[in-house]
């Protein structure tokens, strides 16, 4: 039994390293195979390491290469112009034409260093360009002078903020102001569909006043003198310290809601009036007398010649018969 166990063991040790070792010549033909299998990789790995070197050979002269762009040109002219304070074109581009033709200032070898002239006097070319476009440099016919980098402080900055605002406040203004002559127009549009219809309905009003004019209202028992020239252009007012103010047709327009409605609720609204509330019936007009001054106390100097004193209510009449048009109703 011992002998038996002994030679199974024997007999799998050597079953077990016969089959892990080939046959001799199993084993070569596997070995070969192996070292070629090697031998490719190696190949391939030596390529790739190749091309590697190739590639970092490229990539360090890139650099170089790229030093002839725009950027560094712009760089390059920038310093020369700034150097100089005066210059030209031929200037500058003749001196980085020798610049980069020198051996000394470039690592590439002697045939890698013929840079082509025309190139770099292109290139000196947009460089002026670009920084006369940024206002760093400016141009007089042939001759090329240094202005400056630009620069941005902290009193720019509250410049720039504060004609910012006042632009802002001009447009604010300039909104305002359109939309009150949008609202002139509708109002004057409205009027003068509501006095066709009035007319057309053979139903005119008896009277009205025409535009332009400017409406003063003041208290009813007020004491007004007016002075007003014979030509009907120069007026002067005084209210004696009475209160008072000054009204446009627009004014008048606004208060009559013509710029607010519908213009088909707007001659519904005048129609079923009758019309008797209408205080304009013309959109032409002579000129309209233009005011002087107004105070509320004496004139300290004394009175135009030509000028005659009238109260307010004179005024009014003599203003009403220069333009043919009686007024239908007074504001008091």
């Amino acid at each position: 039994m011992g002998d038996e166990e002994e030679e199974e063991v024997l007999g799998s040790g050597q079953s077990a390293s016969t089959n892990s070792l080939p046959p001799p010549a199993d084993s070569t033909l596997l070995k070969l195979n192996h070292l070629d299998i090697h031998a490719d990789d190696a190949v391939s790995h030596a390529s790739l390491a190749a091309k590697k070197k190739k590639r970092g050979g490229q990539r360090a002269v890139g650099p170089d290469k790229s030093g002839r762009g725009l950027r560094q040109f712009s760089m390059k002219v920038c310093e020369k112009v700034e150097s100089r304070g005066r210059t030209t074109y031929n200037e500058v581009a003749d001196e980085l034409v020798a610049e980069f033709s020198e051996p000394s200032n470039s690592e590439l070898p002697p045939d890698q260093q013929q840079y082509d002239e025309k190139n770099i006097r292109r290139r000196v070319y947009d460089a002026l360009n670009v920084l006369m476009a940024m206002d760093i440099i400016s141009k007089d016919k042939k001759e090329i002078q240094w202005r400056g980098l630009p620069r941005t402080t902290v009193n720019d900055i509250e410049e720039l903020k504060t004609e910012r605002l006042g632009l802002r406040n001009r447009i604010e203004k300039k909104t305002a102001y359109l939309q009150e002559l949008e609202e002139q127009f509708v109002g004057l549009q409205n009027l003068i569909q509501r006095n066709e219809q009035l007319y057309s309905s053979g139903n005119p009003p008896s009277g009205g006043v025409s535009l332009p004019f400017i409406l003063v209202q003041t208290r009813p028992h007020a004491t007004v003198e007016v002075e007003i020239s014979e030509d009907m252009q120069l007026v002067h007012f005084d209210f004696n310290s009475t209160p008072f103010e000054l009204h446009d047709d627009n004014y008048v327009l606004k208060a009559m809601k013509f710029g607010e409605r519908p213009l088909e609720d707007n001659m519904t609204h005048n129609l079923t009036d009758g019309g008797e509330g209408s205080s304009m019936s013309g959109l032409c007009q002579p000129q309209a007398p233009t005011i002087l001054n107004v105070s509320n106390r004496p004139p300290t100097s004394p009175p135009l010649p030509g000028i005659l004193k009238r109260n307010l209510l004179q005024l009014i009449d003599r203003h009403n018969s220069y333009s043919s048009v009686q007024p239908s109703h007074s504001v008091g």
